[in-house]
């Protein structure tokens, strides 16, 4: 288990977590093509997610209903998934029908969700709380990058190298955070996602439902 007292915390991670992805694209002035609420994607939500070598900067990908729309990139490494539940909602007008399906995945409800290297696109990302393992916020120049992109402002947890000298003088502040700490603890994790890749998983108490609410009225009922 990792030890609290060196993680520095945020009780406030739904708005600080958030306001962290937003500002990612306000630096880069890339315009949002359309609200979020109008792209697709699929939810993820866990009881907690923990990961090491955690790593966030703005990119751009695909979603249900635009091209390549302006995201959060996620990375990390050694993920730890308790209580996971993935949701697609669909509308069924295309198929002549009236209301709504969607498909849920559960998994680690007993025992947790393990996976090795983890990446995520999110255009949005909140959570009850959660907790950094030697968070940096690095701005950056980024002249080269596609679509017009200026600068970019990057979190990661930990960064490497932790100690020694650095531009400007001695590193003040050690960002290790202990060995066997993860560099990302997140707790009631509620996360849009177009895009999840893993190079391995395994997905205890694995369970598959599709839910139908007839009456778009948001209740679900056995397809």
């Amino acid at each position: 288990m990792y030890d609290k007292s060196i993680l520095a915390k945020s009780t406030g991670a739904s708005l600080g977590v958030v306001a962290v992805v937003g500002m990612l694209f306000l630096s880069t002035g890339t315009a949002f093509a359309a609200p979020i609420s109008g792209i697709g994607g699929f939810k993820i939500q866990a009881e907690e997610i923990q990961g090491d070598d955690f790593i966030l900067y703005p990119g751009s990908g695909d979603a249900e209903n635009i091209s390549q729309y302006p995201q959060g990139i996620v990375e990390l490494n050694s993920v730890t998934i308790t209580d996971l539940t993935l949701i697609k909602r669909f509308n069924l007008d295309q198929y002549g029908m009236t209301g709504n399906a969607r498909l849920v995945i559960t998994a680690g409800t007993s025992t947790d969700v393990t996976s090795g290297q983890l990446l995520l696109k999110t255009p949005e990302l909140e959570a009850d709380s959660a907790a950094f393992n030697g968070l940096t916020i690095d701005e950056a120049n980024a002249n080269e990058s596609k679509a017009g992109i200026k600068q970019v402002i990057t979190l990661r947890a930990p960064e490497a190298p932790t100690q020694g000298d650095v531009a400007g003088g001695p590193r003040q502040v050690t960002l290790d955070g202990g060995d066997g700490n993860p560099g990302l603890v997140l707790q009631g994790a509620n996360i849009r996602a177009t895009y999840l890749a893993t190079n391995e998983i395994t997905l205890p108490d694995l369970g598959l439902e599709v839910q139908f609410d007839p009456n778009n009225d948001g209740t679900y009922e056995y397809a």
